[in-house]
């Protein structure tokens, strides 16, 4: 995705916006009472750089404001307020080895207040003959690319180089959500019935907690379904016959169109696909969730880093997410599941200009994302664990957690070794319970034996090994956290109807769902793409509300004081006097040019 930079001032008295990425991890923390999981990074470094660290945290901060924003909820609307840097921003203790794993263990899990907490816990571990640095971040302010560059500048000597600010982006990221998306459409066509749900869960936990296994897949195994990615693409660009005997004509004739297709769920073509590891690591882990009960197609997301040349460098949460709906027949053998596999991807690389906010909301409608969101595994392949050299030693990554977005359940997470990938799986504790995180990474790796030895035969019929994944218990299921609606008693006047009637079009309420004159649009579900599209339709029905009043007063009947019909007419009682800032960092004309485009769709 391409996003130019906006610079804008600070606004001290009234904040700064948040970008959709930072919307979408503290909604659900103040929405559904959900804290998200934290991105986290653990090194070991020399113990002469343990001091430095400690005395260069607070420089960092000072360098770079997201680290050192609050995010007050005395308004509607969450806004960041940026603070002076704090004298000390590192602690630092002497630690023996048996309480390390204790001590990294918290750290990952911290609960951030972010109301007058900064969004970054540094932590310097002493021990006999080395030291820990221990990064842990709320999501509101890294991706994973942010706290690599943060251990970077921790573990310098050198002055910190001046960089953009990340509130420069947030504005371009704000109007690339009603912006001209020609990739928009493929995504909406590939994910068209995408179910609300792969693993049944109950309501959120508070704390997301999770279960760890880790295990080796071999070199020589993986080599051998990459390989039969160039195999099963040849066939589709017919340059090849079928692989072997063993796989039968129509077998070649399915991967011709999975390579053609990208999948039964896709549209139109590309070119056979180069290898990515990625592919490999996605086919395995659908494969091993079908055995289990999981089904045909398993949507699975993949990290896009989604950074431009400027923000390269820039501390923030940019990160992207494609969604890969995968299918994985019965009746195809192990090496044209990889190889379609690959051509999905291949197509979602060619489309990342779709942020995962809109088309969530497009997908799942307003407040999908505090819900769940599309996907809720997540899996990728890193080309080997962050290490770098600096004076008096190395600096390696010795634990880490990578950003997870609110509803994934299921994370894996293979780094490339000499001796093939070293594969973490993080598991949702709810889902560990009724089946066995370990348990789970064995058959990973056993799927992987069964795959790479025969890739290019149709196996026999697998039989289905119930996990209890993917059957609902007698936990609830409804994870919807603005069941509340109807505050203040229904609307009083014909302006308050006229919000009332729109809101419940826009947000796609039930009948049963109330709308109540004190309701907030944001509360019920809105973002700043469903406020876009709010005033279109009442403008369609001759009513004129400035977009920018939805943000500032998001009370029905605040917004109905505001409403006027066309012939200029106020039509509801006073406002009330608090006006909190704009959600989304654009002035009023910005935001009306907006809603403009919207218009026609």
């Amino acid at each position: 995705m391409t996003l130019e930079t906006h610079t804008a001032p600070a606004r001290s008295d009234r904040g700064l916006p948040l970008s959709p990425a930072q919307q979408a991890a503290l909604l659900p923390e103040r929405l559904a009472r959900t804290a998200p999981a934290n991105v986290f990074l653990a090194l070991e470094i020399p113990v002469a750089l343990a001091d430095g660290v400690v005395a260069r945290a607070a420089e960092v901060l000072a360098a770079h404001e997201v680290l050192r924003a609050v995010y007050p909820d005395d308004r509607r609307v969450p806004y960041q307020r940026v603070e002076a840097a704090p004298a000390t921003a590192a602690a630092s203790a002497e630690i023996s080895e048996a309480a390390l794993a204790p001590a990294l263990m918290t750290d990952a899990g911290h609960t951030f207040d972010l109301v007058c907490e900064h969004p970054i816990r540094i932590r310097v571990y002493r021990l006999a003959d080395r030291a820990v640095l221990s990064l842990a971040a709320h999501p509101i302010a890294a991706d994973d690319r942010t706290v690599d560059l943060l251990a970077t500048q921790l573990c310098s000597n050198g002055p910190i180089a001046a960089a953009a600010q990340y509130r420069d982006f947030t504005a371009a990221q704000v109007k690339a959500l009603a912006a001209a998306d020609d990739s928009l459409t493929y995504w909406t066509e590939r994910l068209a019935g995408l179910p609300d749900q792969l693993f049944l869960t109950g309501p959120r936990p508070a704390t997301p907690r999770s279960a760890r296994a880790v295990v080796e897949l071999p070199a020589d195994a993986i080599a051998a379904l990459t390989a039969a990615i160039s195999r099963y693409s040849a066939v589709r660009a017919g340059s090849a016959s079928t692989p072997v005997a063993a796989a039968p004509p129509a077998a070649a004739d399915v991967a011709a169109e999975s390579m053609a297709t990208g999948g039964a769920k896709g549209v139109g073509s590309v070119a056979a696909p180069t290898v990515d590891p990625a592919a490999v690591l996605t086919a395995l882990v659908a494969g091993a969730l079908r055995e289990l009960g999981a089904g045909e197609d398993v949507p699975i997301g993949i990290a896009d880093a989604a950074r431009t040349e400027a923000a390269g460098t820039v501390l923030g949460n940019f990160a992207n997410y494609l969604v890969l709906w995968v299918d994985t027949p019965r009746g195809s053998a192990p090496g044209e599941s990889v190889a379609a596999a690959a051509a999905l991807l291949a197509q979602a690389r060619a489309h990342t200009g779709t942020r995962i906010e809109r088309l969530t909301h497009q997908l799942r409608g307003p407040g999908g994302a505090a819900r769940g969101g599309l996907f809720q595994v997540l899996a990728g392949v890193r080309a080997g664990v962050l290490e770098f050299a600096v004076e008096g030693g190395t600096v390696r990554e010795i634990a880490r957690a990578l950003a997870r977005p609110h509803g994934v359940d299921l994370i894996v997470d293979a780094v490339v070794t000499e001796r093939g990938w070293t594969v973490t799986v993080d598991l949702a504790e709810e889902l560990s319970r009724r089946h066995a995180v370990d348990a789970f990474a064995r058959h990973l790796v056993q799927t992987l034996e069964s795959w790479s030895t025969a890739p290019d035969s149709v196996p026999d019929a697998v039989e289905v090994m119930p996990c209890g994944w993917f059957v609902s218990g007698d936990d609830s299921l409804d994870l919807d956290p603005f069941a509340i609606s109807g505050l203040g008693g229904p609307p009083r006047t014909d302006a308050e109807r006229a919000i009332a009637a729109a809101l419940r079009e826009i947000l796609d309420l039930d009948e049963q769902d109330e709308v109540g004159r004190e309701d907030n649009f944001f509360a019920l579900g809105g973002d700043s793409v469903a406020a876009l599209r709010f005033v279109t339709v009442l403008a369609e029905q001759g009513h004129i509300l400035d977009v920018q009043k939805v943000f500032e007063f998001p009370a029905v009947h605040e917004m109905a004081a505001h409403l006027t019909s066309e012939s200029g007419s106020a039509t509801a009682e006073p406002a009330a006097a608090v006006a909190p800032m704009a959600a989304s960092g654009l002035d009023a004309g910005a935001l009306n040019a907006l809603a403009g485009k919207l218009a026609a769709r």
